[in-house]
């Protein structure tokens, strides 16, 4: 090796050596806090909880209308800003049609709103699904003005809640 190249390796170490420091001025047990974790802002669970809403469907449909998409851009762009909020979107159906139905029915209901919020930019891992078909009613009663409202995905909140915030089952 030439003494240039070996002059530059050299140097490169002792650049590259970080200095030690003497720790002979602290007190005795002293120890280095750990990092503390980075919790998303409380604002952040006010706009969850003032802003997700159940998301409605039509009779024997999982397709999103113009006022479920406003719904789910907006929980879209909460989810966005604070990457700590995960989710569990739960389908469910009104009384009508056999168990088996209801539950491949409020399947796909629950994935439509979270390929949604997919597209608009949320992480899958962020948001899991699943079907209560049926078997939890919001509602009760035998008219279309209650089955409406039984059709419906819902949010419950499943990571970097605080306690008191809810997702919109709890509701």
């Amino acid at each position: 090796m030439s003494r240039p190249a070996v002059f530059l390796a050299l140097l490169a170490v002792a650049v590259g050596c970080k200095k030690h420091v003497e720790t002979t001025d602290l007190p005795v047990g002293y120890q280095e806090a750990p990092p503390a974790a980075v919790a998303p802002p409380p604002q952040a669970f006010a706009d969850m909880k003032a802003n997700f809403q159940r998301v409605n469907f039509a009779l024997d449909s999982a397709a999103l209308d113009d006022a479920s998409k406003q719904a789910l851009a907006a929980n879209g762009a909460i989810m966005m800003a604070h990457a700590s909020i995960t989710l569990m979107v739960q389908g469910h159906c009104d009384e009508r049609g056999t168990t088996d139905y209801n539950l491949a029915l409020g399947e796909r209901r629950a994935q439509a709103v979270a390929n949604y919020l997919k597209v608009y930019g949320v992480a899958p891992s962020r948001v899991k699904t699943i079907s209560y078909g049926e078997e939890m009613p919001l509602a009760r009663g035998h008219s279309e003005t209650v089955w409406s409202q039984n059709r419906r995905a819902e949010f419950v909140i499943t990571g970097g809640e605080e306690p008191g915030i809810e997702g919109t089952a709890a509701r």
